[in-house]
């Protein structure tokens, strides 16, 4: 997962975390592990972030199934 470009794409769109969750109705607490990585996102979070964020099919790809190499 590409944690930076998310966080962009959320900022990109004039969003806190919070709103996003309230957006794609899941609690922000859900959120915050999602992004931290402590869990993963469902199928349907990713949807309805993508819609939300008004992402394409190569963000969607870079962000949630990116493999990072530090």
């Amino acid at each position: 997962m590409n944690i930076p470009d998310l966080k962009a794409e959320i900022a990109r769109c004039g969003l806190s975390i919070p709103k996003l969750a309230e957006l794609i109705e899941i609690d922000k607490k859900t959120l915050y592990s999602r992004i931290s990585g402590e869990t993963s996102f469902k199928q349907e979070e990713i949807v309805k972030i993508s819609q939300v964020l008004n992402l394409t099919e190569d963000k969607i790809m870079n962000i949630f199934f990116a493999n990072l190499v530090s």
